[in-house]
């Protein structure tokens, strides 16, 4: 069975100010999970490493959540 994850950008029903965050968030947020895939070295450093990586992704998270609800109740 194939699935399909993509996320649809144009469904995010931000603009202005907010979509622009929303944005940049997302696009930070890819970049943290693309280089919690690229580790492979099981190294003290690498897990200090990926602890603070996914802090940062738990952070983004975070914003991204209140950044909807704060859009989607304004409508």
């Amino acid at each position: 069975m194939i699935e399909n994850r993509t996320i649809q950008l144009a469904a995010i029903p931000l603009g202005g100010d907010d979509g622009f965050a929303w944005h940049r968030l997302h696009g930070e947020r890819e970049e943290i999970c693309e280089e919690l895939l690229e580790q492979s070295e099981p190294t003290f450093e690498a897990h200090q490493r990926q602890r603070v990586l996914q802090d940062r992704l738990r952070r983004i998270d975070d914003a991204l959540d209140r950044l909807m609800s704060t859009s989607t109740s304004l409508h």
